[in-house]
């Protein structure tokens, strides 16, 4: 028998999305955030970050979630990004994200210390400037999940790389579920 981990909502705010940003989990893609101050007459820009080659080109993917547990919780070897551009009449969808290295996480399903303050759990806003896109960082331990029950299933957008793949976050004893 699995321990539940009965994770909180938390509301997608422009203040939640910069404590994951602080902690490393994520870029936020927001207005302002990343402006350069180039001078009159000239245009200026940079990269954000620079995927690593050997996973290939970037592709777009779309995802649809109508599951209510986080079979897919796991990291992948580089950035994505997601693009929560979405009905939002759609039922509840929710992405868990650990706030500890995979490492770290690891460790303590082994050790049998995990708990729900190891994650964060928002419940996706659709459409949102201030908080609906944004990098998730590679090796950031996460994963999509619904709500339980009748409803139309949310969809999202990822770009991420063509051959990157997913590495699924053994649980061992524990189970993620979505907020009641």
């Amino acid at each position: 028998m699995k321990t539940k981990i009965k994770l909180k909502e938390v509301e997608m705010t422009p203040a939640v999305m910069a404590v994951l940003e602080q902690r490393g989990c994520i870029i936020q893609l927001c207005p302002g955030h990343h402006t350069h101050n180039p001078p009159p007459g000239e245009s200026e820009g940079g990269a954000i970050y620079i995927s690593d080659a050997k996973y290939g080109p970037h592709m777009l993917i779309t995802c649809t979630v109508n599951r209510p547990d986080f079979a897919w919780f796991g990291t992948h070897p580089d950035n994505e990004e997601f693009l929560l551009i979405g009905d939002p009449e759609t039922k509840p969808m929710y992405l868990a994200i650990a706030i500890c290295t995979k490492t770290e996480l690891a460790e303590k399903i082994r050790s049998g210390t995990l708990s729900e303050a190891d994650f964060v759990c928002l419940r996706v806003k659709y459409n949102d400037p201030e908080v609906s896109f944004f990098t998730m960082l590679k090796d950031v331990p996460h994963g999509e999940g619904a709500a339980p029950g009748e409803g139309k299933p949310g969809s999202f957008y990822v770009t991420e790389p063509n051959n990157m793949g997913i590495e699924v976050t053994e649980m061992g004893a524990y189970e993620l579920c979505v907020p009641e």
